[in-house]
């Protein structure tokens, strides 16, 4: 199976989701033929301010999220995208897929939460893996730090997942996860990873760019570098299956007790 995916690296502004979700139709308009979008973990509202996580959260079928699945109708492209959601008094670090045809497909709650910007303090944790399938892969979405637990993506793995959907909000103090940890990920198990991350500075926050899509073999098949940018490729899952034949990781890891 192949799909043209495509990631948006957002450069974090002061702004509103208005203001986000416009340039995200700007990139759209000058993108042809995407199958799937992705954008940054918490791309509504900004990361590290609980005052504008609070401002601009909202449920999953919001005024924002209605802007966005009609985007997706409207360009005939899945997208992906982060923001604080809200359901009755708790907040979740979300991130919801909507398909080609403007439905919503997914809505996953980030599951771990580490310290860092009071995220395990603001927001209640997920408690579902999501998977679904884009045009034929069998995909699943995490966030951010749910992709630094192997564990995580091992099981993903062995129920056949073939891509893994990753908005974060990484910043340079911690570079090891956006330069060495999700192409770990991809290597170890011989899958796909989208790995969409913020750039510039917000909140005291700078978030390091190095957006990616990483193939099978753990090497980038495009990179964003620290730019605002759209970055696209064509993934084809024929190359999983070469990568696995030639190293075994996945099948040899069910040996494991």
């Amino acid at each position: 199976m192949k799909i043209n995916a495509g990631i948006f690296q957002y450069k974090m502004r002061d702004e509103n989701p208005l203001k986000r979700i416009q340039r995200l139709e700007e990139k759209l308009q000058q993108t042809d033929g995407l199958d799937l979008i992705v954008c940054p973990e918490l791309f509504l509202s900004g990361y590290g301010s609980f005052e504008k996580i609070k401002e601009f959260c909202e449920q999953s079928d919001g005024e924002f999220a209605n802007k966005i699945s009609l985007l997706a109708k409207k360009y005939s492209t899945a997208i992906l995208y982060g923001y604080p959601e809200v359901v009755k008094n708790s907040l979740f670090n979300s991130a919801q897929y909507f398909d080609s045809k403007g439905l919503s497909l997914a809505n996953h709650r980030k599951k771990m939460l580490p310290p860092t910007a009071d995220e395990s303090k603001i927001f209640k944790p997920g408690s579902k893996s999501s998977i679904i399938m884009v045009n034929g892969i069998k995909s699943a979405i995490v966030i951010c730090y749910e992709l630094e637990f192997p564990e995580i993506i091992r099981k993903l793995a062995l129920q056949d997942v073939e891509l893994i959907i990753a908005p974060t909000g990484q910043s340079s103090l911690w570079p090891a996860a956006a330069l060495y940890n999700c192409r770990t990920r991809a290597f170890e198990n011989g899958i796909y990873v989208i790995y969409a991350n913020s750039t510039g500075s917000l909140n005291g926050i700078n978030f390091m760019g190095e957006s990616k899509i990483i193939g099978p073999d753990g090497l980038d098949v495009v990179n964003a570098g620290t730019t605002e940018k759209v970055i696209t490729v064509e993934i084809n899952t024929a190359e999983i299956s070469s990568v696995r034949n030639k190293l075994s990781y996945l099948d040899d890891s069910r040996k494991l007790n």
